[in-house]
């Protein structure tokens, strides 16, 4: 299974073999997957800020957008709260690195 869905309890997991070590190592053959997947998606948006850095230098446009920034922050928050078990303060602690980051490509590409 790729993601969670809204319904699904996140400390269950149907098809776990009984013995604690088999539980341990299939728990964290998923949290390496999904790990994989996570770094994917970072290096796809960092991709896009970069384009996105470049379409706001060659308008002359600040790097840094707080509006935007406290609009993604707010969206993550609420997909956050979405799920019920997952914390929103630390999507948007999350986040905020993430931002922190994809500004830092796009400062350093100037």
């Amino acid at each position: 299974m790729l993601f969670w869905s809204l319904d699904m309890d996140p400390y269950e997991h149907p098809e776990s073999p009984s013995a604690p070590a088999d539980l341990l190592r299939h728990h964290r053959t998923d949290i390496d997957r999904v790990d994989r997947v996570i770094v994917a998606l970072l290096a796809e948006r960092l991709r896009l800020g970069l384009a996105l850095g470049d379409v706001k230098r060659t308008h002359g446009l600040p790097v840094q957008s707080t509006g935007r920034e406290e609009e993604v922050l707010a969206s993550v928050r609420t997909a956050a709260c979405a799920y019920g078990w997952l914390p929103p303060e630390a999507v948007e602690r999350i986040f905020s690195a993430v931002i922190a980051e994809t500004r830092a490509v796009q400062e350093g590409r100037e």
